[in-house]
């Protein structure tokens, strides 16, 4: 226990730069793990199970926003400790109540039953894992751990991958790995947060109502905008689900990870910027926080360029010979693909200028606009259009959120009215 324990706390002397590290490393690790899991699923079992675990997945990872009530960057933030510990752990018990309630009412909802239910079960208790141990992590980071905190993720997220994978691999059984995926997460992060509770005596399992409904109320347009940002997202998986079959779902994942590189990447750029743009902001030196956004929007264009280019030389090819799937026919659609990832960047970039500038219910708004354009024309657009209608309506909604919000940077950037803390 002692090595664990060594390993999880690490030098808190190097607490900064590891920090960095590791977050960038759990970040990746979390980003790829559907498609780790996808590819174990996929090349033992072929493409109809990968389709039936892609969805229920994806499901599950949408009302993960319930649970984790948006509420991580708010606890780190209150640097005046308006609310206590036990009031964050407390609320985080509610929340994830609230997820598994909804979860199971939208699947019971959509009609899914037999195997896809069970599966969509097991992996909301998943999801409770993971949200449970955020308000830990989120202390951690707001104590300036963060070192800590990421290591406790990506080990959990090793570990759980790893015992997920040798599962699947003996039985080919989708249902015994995710309770295996389940139960292994639940016993690292128990074993990971508890040996780290002696570092952190704030951190306690105890449960206080004190301030807890003000707290739900405050955060509560940042746990709608996740949801909105999710469904937004994943609308055309759940056509594919509604109108195609579960080849053509494994087929759109795997075309799909590329995404998910561009705005990974566009992160690592802009993430460490924010707080010296919110001082530009704050001293009213608008000139050089235009000309930041400005070389941020340059960079994002230059990651979606580079990308876009090696997608069409080499990306089907590749994730083809890894997936063991022929892509050959999707080229086209995989580099549409990848440049619509690049909006998805500029979405996220624009989601940050608006809250360091205080426009932050301009993102509602624009989640739902997008999210209410897609609900309405997704299912007609992919049955009859198949998987490359799919691609168009993840981009038209995407656009439409950042065509919105561009509009709200440069309203507030060139208009008085600015707020400034």
């Amino acid at each position: 226990m002692n090595l664990i324990k060594t390993m999880i706390l690490g030098d808190a002397a190097r607490a900064g730069k590891n920090g960095v590290l590791w977050n960038m490393i759990a970040s990746l690790l979390y980003s790829l793990q559907s498609a780790v899991l996808l590819l174990v699923v996929t090349r033992s079992a072929g493409l109809v199970d990968g389709g039936i675990f892609t969805i229920c997945y994806t499901v599950t990872q949408m009302f993960t926003t319930v649970g984790s009530y948006g509420m991580r960057d708010f606890q780190v933030s209150d640097a005046k400790d308006t609310y206590g510990f036990a009031t964050y752990y407390t609320s985080r018990l509610v929340t994830v109540g609230l997820m598994v309630m909804t979860c199971m009412g939208y699947a019971l909802i959509r009609g899914y039953t037999g195997q896809k239910l069970l599966l969509i079960a097991i992996l909301c208790v998943y999801r409770i894992v993971e949200d449970v141990e955020d308000v830990f992590d989120g202390h951690m980071q707001k104590v300036m751990r963060l070192d800590v905190a990421a290591r406790i993720q990506a080990w959990r997220l090793i570990g759980a991958m790893v015992v997920f994978a040798a599962v699947f691999l003996v039985t080919k059984d989708l249902t015994a790995a995710c309770v295996a995926l389940t139960v292994s997460a639940a016993v690292l992060s128990f074993v990971f947060v508890a040996l780290s509770m002696g570092t952190f005596p704030e951190m306690r399992c105890a449960l206080s109502a004190t301030g807890l409904f003000p707290l739900l109320r405050q955060c509560l347009p940042l746990c709608l905008g996740g949801f909105l940002y999710n469904y937004l997202v994943n609308a055309p998986k759940y056509a594919i689900d509604r109108n195609l079959n579960e080849e053509m779902q494994t087929v759109f994942n795997i075309l799909f990870m590329p995404i998910f590189a561009v705005n990974m990447l566009s992160m690592f750029i802009f993430k460490p910027l924010v707080a010296k743009m919110g001082v530009l902001w704050n001293t009213g030196e608008e000139k050089k926080l235009v000309g930041m956004i400005l070389k941020q929007c340059l960079w994002i264009v230059l990651i979606t360029v580079t990308l876009c280019a090696a997608g069409f030389v080499a990306g089907c090819p590749v994730l083809g010979a890894i997936y063991g799937t022929d892509l050959s026919a999707y080229r086209a659609q995989f580099v549409l693909l990848i440049a619509f990832g690049g909006i998805a960047a500029f979405v996220a970039f624009f989601v940050v200028v608006l809250t360091i500038i205080r426009r932050q219910w301009v993102v509602i708004v624009a989640y739902a606009v997008g999210s209410l354009m897609e609900g309405l024309l997704v299912d007609r657009v992919v049955a009859r259009f198949g998987l490359h209608g799919a691609g168009w309506m993840y981009g038209a909604g995407m656009g439409a959120v950042c065509l919105i919000l561009l509009a709200a940077c440069l309203w507030a950037m060139h208009f008085g009215g600015k707020e400034r803390e």
